[in-house]
């Protein structure tokens, strides 16, 4: 009797799908729960900065949610080709471009970035684990 998966499909072809759908699914679920993780984590924004928000503060809010969502994607990608240290890349880059907003409201975007990157860091952890078991 032959060993394998069943449906005829070959064991190494099997195993390159199973990889493929792990990493799928660490792009998905970083990218669908990061908002709610950092939301739930991060915390609001300080009154002060509230109070000096204009009626730009969706813009900025959607652009922050799109940065975000491009931190996960850059998180998953570096740590899932083993290139931890480009996520030096990431704080570095955000910095620069936030960083009017981040010297006005220093803790809420130091605290949303870490814990996005943390939330990145732990999904691509699990995947890489689960791929090498593979």
């Amino acid at each position: 009797m032959k060993a394998g998966p069943t449906l005829g499909i070959h064991p190494v072809v099997h195993e390159q799908w199973m990889k493929m759908a792990v990493i799928g699914a660490a792009f998905l679920v970083t990218l669908l729960l990061s908002g709610r993780v950092v939301g739930r984590l991060a915390g609001p924004r300080t009154s002060a900065a509230d109070d000096e928000a204009d009626g730009r503060d969706s813009i900025r809010r959607d652009t922050g949610r799109v940065i975000g969502k491009c931190e996960n994607l850059l998180t998953v990608t570096f740590i899932l080709l083993g290139q931890e240290t480009g996520l030096a890349l990431i704080i570095g880059a955000k910095s620069i471009v936030r960083g009017d907003e981040m010297r006005r409201d220093p803790q809420y975007y130091l605290g949303g970035t870490l814990v996005n990157l943390a939330w990145g860091v732990l999904v691509a952890f699990v995947a890489r684990t689960l791929i090498a078991g593979l």
